[in-house]
């Protein structure tokens, strides 16, 4: 009844009054039923940022051509509860983009699917990242939470359909398929009646450290590169729609939205692009996310939900006047290269603070380490060659461009910690994960770097005993390519693990090898045909290394475990669990006793800490602590002087929502917490950890005063 009073009050206003300037016609008195209504969801831009954007044709045509909503704003901020608000009338109080099944993130109300299963009708979600349809995981790839910031391309604090409690069941989740479903769909013609189109991190213009450049300043080449990318992906996505013989029948509609702008109230793009709608309407109308919810019900023939009941449709521009054309999109917007890809020299070092190493009865304490400026800066991995010689690696955020990572590394000689900016590979970012130093020295460092033209590489440098120098490695992957981990037997011997995506978007674990001249591919296991990544690698001898990360094939997934024998790669038998998947970030031990950790995750609560040990060939979870109720995550792990295991990682403290430094220390099978410095007011956490040779142990990550992270190095005697 409030519906059709609402539409009768607009019928009437629109008989008795011209419309103002811009205002699209009056809405009619009943809504026109749909067959298929496709909606795709873009990213944190506000309509300033997007209408009139050169980088941006293609949505900026469809939102001429078609029809939009020019004052159409988000109901909340983050990004989370604005996706929930889309499709269940409410943000239910959510206000963090927390996963899905932490506190307060399930909700038990109805919802858009809920409706139109009641009412016999059709839905599916298609998402850019996702590894397999029914995907239950927070995150792909995995390793979603970390030193330093690391986004992934699918993320569910922008899937709503998680959040219900109704779609957390297996049938539920095997409506929610990765995107290349859409095609075989569009092909075959079984079209859901309800499409929910989410792109990746880099295609909806988030911005995704490491695979993509973070979002910066809008209007700044990185901001523009992620906009003319999202900007891209929305006009393939409806040429492909509008193309397809779905489109042709019956009454369809796409729907292209943004979650919020910079605030929760800005103004965002709303376009509604129609096969028999109107053309060239500009609706002034004042809409939000619940105005789109309630226009989708009333295309369906659905009742109202929660702030959907009192919201007033879209009615101008869901309404069916027999148009049939198609307007032509224009080319997408290319964004020039970013300068060059020349190699930079290593900056100036900054010295830190002269120290003596205390061994204070808590076993750990703080050593002062330096930054560069007063940006982020994040330590990620450690190595060291003897008590007066280590390296610690990472990246840092230069203030003449403060959204780009650039590499540093700290040394330590005994006495303080110095920080060198490194050589960087182009104008993008570049960001170093992984360390290995020899008792000669000598040290390689690996990571990623994205170059000028906006594409990602591994990286490799080595430092010589004197200087750091950029090692040209390989990148096999046509999409994107990645280092995570590095162990050097000798300057002869080196190997390298990550991760490659093919042109389908599709990952394989990467495995390199430098023989003392050159890097080369060496194939490794790829378990299911793709969705897997390596994390950590442990070398034992030339004739034995251990690489371990995560597999990707249905829920619950296993640890993805893998070994060379001195000829080839084989992968072992893996920790499973019935109830958790298992994501393995660190690898320690030897032949006889290998030990992995990482984290645990079961769609039900908050991330656990994985720990398995026994023999490589038949390792099994052990009981490993949790600190509080809250997250968890181990990321390293090394073998002491005495035989123990140290693993080390950060664990949130629900009281404050902060991440605080965690390190577990194994013995005989039982595992412990240490007691660890958190100096930081804000966040502190541990991303590597090494042993001393001859006693000893270093942790490195960040810790930071509600503000920007710096360096964080701990001791242990």
């Amino acid at each position: 009844m409030k519906r059709l009073l609402a539409a009768i009050a607009a019928l009437t206003a629109a008989l008795l009054f011209l419309p103002t300037t811009g205002a699209a016609t009056a809405a009619a008195s009943s809504f026109p039923q749909y067959d298929h209504v496709f909606m795709l969801v873009d990213e944190n831009h506000n309509y300033q940022q997007i209408i009139g954007n050169p980088a941006a044709p293609e949505i900026n045509a469809l939102a001429a051509d078609y029809g939009s909503a020019t004052r159409y704003t988000g109901v909340g901020d983050p990004s989370e509860p604005n996706y929930v608000a889309m499709l269940g009338g409410s943000t239910f109080g959510i206000s963090s983009d927390d996963p899905y099944f932490f506190p307060g993130h399930t909700v038990n109300q109805p919802n858009l699917m809920s409706q139109l299963e009641a009412a016999g009708k059709t839905w599916k979600g298609y998402y850019q990242g996702m590894p397999y349809a029914g995907y239950r995981g927070y995150c792909f790839p995995a390793k979603c939470n970390g030193i330093p910031d690391s986004d992934t391309q699918y993320v569910a604090k922008h899937n709503g359909v998680d959040n219900f409690a109704n779609m957390q069941t297996p049938a539920e989740f095997a409506k929610q398929n990765p995107l290349s479903q859409l095609s075989t769909d569009l092909a075959s013609g079984q079209v859901p009646n309800f499409s929910y189109i989410i792109p990746d991190e880099c295609n909806d213009m988030h911005g995704a450290p490491p695979w993509c450049v973070d979002s910066g300043k809008p209007g700044d080449v990185d901001d523009n590169w992620l906009v003319a990318n999202g900007d891209k992906f929305v006009g393939n996505t409806v040429n492909q729609i509008t193309s397809s013989p779905v489109w042709q029948s019956g009454n369809n509609a796409i729907v292209v939205t943004f979650d919020e702008g910079n605030t929760a109230n800005d103004k965002v793009v709303n376009a509604v692009i129609t096969n028999h709608g109107p053309r060239g309407v500009q609706d002034s109308t004042s809409y939000n996310h619940y105005s789109l919810l309630a226009s989708l019900e009333d295309a369906f023939g659905l009742g109202c939900l929660q702030n959907s009941c009192g919201a007033t449709p879209m009615t101008p521009l869901f309404q069916t006047t027999g148009s049939t054309t198609r307007p032509t999109l224009p080319a997408p917007y290319t964004p020039p290269n970013n300068g060059n890809d020349a190699i930079s020299p290593t900056g100036s070092p900054v010295k830190g603070t002269g120290t003596t190493l205390t061994c204070p009865a808590s076993g750990w304490s703080q050593v002062p380490s330096p930054n560069v400026g007063n940006l982020d800066n994040n330590l990620d991995a450690v190595s060291a060659a003897s008590a007066t010689d280590a390296w610690a690696v990472g990246d840092y955020y230069n203030s003449n461009n403060p959204n780009v990572l650039t590499n540093q590394a700290e040394h330590w000689n005994g006495s303080n910690w110095t920080e060198y900016p490194l050589p960087n590979v182009g104008s993008n970012e570049n960001s170093l994960l992984g360390v290995s130093e020899l008792p000669t020295g000598s040290t390689w460092a690996v990571g990623y770097y994205i170059d000028a033209d906006w594409t990602q590489h591994t990286l490799v440098e080595h430092y010589n005993g004197s200087t750091w120098s950029v090692v040209s490695s390989q990148n096999p992957g046509s999409e994107r390519n990645i280092l995570y981990g590095v162990a050097a037997l000798s300057d002869n011997d080196v190997w390298a693990i990550g991760a490659q995506q093919d042109a389908n978007g599709v990952m394989h674990p990467l495995t390199e090898h430098y023989n003392g001249s050159t890097w080369s591919v060496v194939p490794s296991v790829d378990p299911n045909g793709g969705g897997s990544l390596l994390y950590a690698i442990k070398a034992v001898s030339s004739g034995s290394v251990y690489a371990v990360g995560q597999s990707g094939a249905a829920f619950p997934s296993q640890a993805l475990v893998e070994h060379w024998d001195g000829s080839k790669w084989s992968q072992l038998n893996s920790p499973t669990d019935s109830a958790d998947s298992l994501t393995t970030l660190g690898v320690t031990g030897s032949d006889s006793a290998l030990s992995i950790v990482g984290d645990r995750e079961n769609s039900t609560a908050p991330y656990t800490t994985e720990v398995a040990s026994g023999a490589p060939s038949s390792l099994s979870l052990v009981n490993s602590p949790n600190n509080g109720t809250g997250e968890n995550d181990l990321f390293s792990a090394t073998t002491a002087a005495d035989g123990s295991t140290y693993a080390a990682g950060w664990y949130i403290d629900p009281s404050s929502g902060n991440h605080e430094t965690l390190i577990e220390h194994g013995v005989g099978g039982q595992w412990s917490i240490d007691t660890t410095p958190n100096p930081g007011t804000g966040d502190n956490g541990f991303a590597g950890m090494t042993a001393i040779p001859g006693g000893g142990l270093w942790a490195v990550g960040v810790t930071a005063n509600n503000g920007n992270y710096s360096t964080l190095i701990a001791h242990h005697c």
